[in-house]
């Protein structure tokens, strides 16, 4: 009928509308992932770029003070190279003067090559010497021929669509009595109701396997569509998880790199203040030895109060006085003995070589001082620079593992929402793999079956017709029927599928 061919179109219009509308929800929460996702990444690539930033000022940092050391320490070498070579000539003449075993054993220790310059006097030697400076650097019809016309009918209509009831009806009809059709009209009642319930139980049975065909390719193309996006999420959270791997595994060696640097410039400080507390002992014992020496030699002219002039305790000076003699060179020599002084020059050049020797000693020790302090200064320099830089990197190796760790948990649900998302598909296809016989039987003798059902109505309702009029002739002239016939029941009849 018109009416039902309305509403299945209406019905197919709104499965269109929900298919559409499901696809539409599918998309936005496609986009709503996929930005979610590079929120995230985003936020990922800012720590990274943060901690990669940090570190790069550090290893700056770190490198302008070791460049800073290393510059430092070539100049210096530079220079104390240079100041050796002058110095080698006093020293070992000062060596030569000083002969005895014990002096020579003391001094080979404890007297370097070169002159010492630039010493201050701030800094305390422990011994009596005069000062110096220093300086420090950072989706209708009658009648007996009505039976015969009936029975015509249905078995017409038995015969087109091969209906065994329509067949047993029509022998019923056949038997029927005249006047006695009450029977057969209920029969034929009966059977146009069960005909429309066919009818109503096919459109339903096809509507529902419709709609289960379109849901479920729906949904297994939803889940299909979110297992390659598990899938594609699972790759990408494991190169994520590899980079950042990598990345911990690259951070952790530049922590020991650091460390380790800083287990070598802090054996290496220990070691040259071993060895400068070491030499400035030396120097300390030599300076003893040689003011011993010095003592005992300016003792007999201290007794005799015999003036040896001015010492000379510098190198220039000592190396330009020149000698003294208490005669002539041309002068004979004389038979009389010499006074107790006539050796004060000879013991007077003495002394001023040991009394330079000990300045320089003294300078010696000063500048071991001076070179110390500044070798200190630089190593607590280059013990904060590595120190921060170290701080940075195991910051970086904090927030790296905080990094795998969620990942591997993003990853983790990603796999149990794939493996939910694949235990939906496979029951989705179980359960269509269960309704497909009979929903694709219901699909293919759907036209058929209606067709024959219009038949097996147009028979049906013909008969009836005809039955129906020969009974109410007949009710017309029996006097003791109690019942009166109702002239416009047949046209309140209507038959699903006839169009009259």
């Amino acid at each position: 009928s018109t009416e039902a061919t309305a509403n299945r179109n209406f019905e197919a219009l709104i499965a269109e509308k929900t298919a559409q509308l499901k696809a539409d929800e599918t998309l936005k929460a496609k986009k709503e992932g996929e930005q979610a996702e590079a929120e995230q990444r985003l936020a990922d690539t800012q720590a990274l770029f943060d901690d990669t930033t940090a570190q790069k000022e550090a290893d700056i940092e770190f490198f302008d003070a070791a460049k800073a050391a290393c510059t430092a320490k070539h100049e210096e070498w530079t220079t104390r190279s240079s100041l050796r070579a002058e110095e080698l000539e006093g020293i070992e003449e000062a060596i030569s003067i000083l002969s005895t075993d014990d002096a020579r054993s003391l001094f080979s220790s404890a007297i370097k090559a070169g002159k010492e310059v630039g010493a201050q006097d701030k800094y305390d030697t422990g011994r009596n010497i005069a000062p110096a400076l220093v300086q420090i650097r950072r989706v209708t019809q009658e009648d007996d021929s009505s039976v015969s016309k009936a029975y015509e009918a249905v078995t017409k209509a038995a015969k087109e669509t091969r209906s065994l009831r329509l067949a047993a009806l029509s022998v019923e009809v056949r038997s029927a009595k005249v006047g006695h059709f009450e029977k057969v009209l209920q029969a034929i009642d009966s059977m146009i109701q069960v005909l429309k319930e066919e009818d109503a139980a096919d459109i339903a049975k096809r509507d529902q396997c419709k709609e289960e065909y379109t849901s479920i390719e729906s949904t297994v193309k939803d889940l299909s569509w979110k297992i390659e996006k598990n899938d594609a999420k699972i790759a990408k959270l494991t190169q994520l998880i590899q980079l950042r791997t990598e990345q911990k595994a690259q951070t952790i060696q530049e922590i020991a790199e650091v460390e380790a640097h800083m287990e070598a410039i802090t054996a290496q400080r220990t070691a040259d203040n071993e060895a400068f507390l070491k030499t400035k002992e030396e120097d300390q014992q030599a300076i003893d030895l040689l003011m011993s020496a010095r003592e005992a030699l300016s003792r007999y002219y201290k007794k005799n109060k015999i003036d040896m002039g001015k010492i000379q305790g510098s190198v220039k000076g000592a190396l330009l006085q020149e000698p003294v003699f208490d005669v002539s060179a041309e002068q004979a020599p004389d038979a009389d003995f010499s006074d107790k002084g006539h050796r004060k020059g000879e013991a007077k050049d003495i002394v001023s070589i040991l009394t330079m020797i000990i300045e320089d000693l003294n300078d010696e020790i000063k500048n071991g001082m001076k070179d110390e302090e500044a070798a200190q200064l630089e190593y607590e320099g280059m013990m904060a620079a590595a120190t921060k830089l170290k701080n940075e990197l195991i910051a970086k190796k904090v927030s790296l593992e905080q990094a795998i760790a969620q990942r591997d948990a993003e990853r983790t649900e990603e796999i149990e929402i794939k493996e939910a998302n694949q235990e939906d598909l496979a029951d989705e296809i179980s359960y269509k793999k269960s309704i497909t016989p009979d929903c694709d039987w219901i699909l293919r003798a759907f036209e058929k079956r209606a067709a024959a059902r219009t038949s097996e109505m147009n028979g049906l309702v013909g008969a009836k017709e005809f039955l129906a009029g020969k009974q109410e002739a007949l009710l017309e002239t029996d006097k003791k029927s109690s019942k009166t016939f109702d002239d416009n029941a047949l046209s309140k009849v209507k038959f699903l599928g006839l169009r009259r």
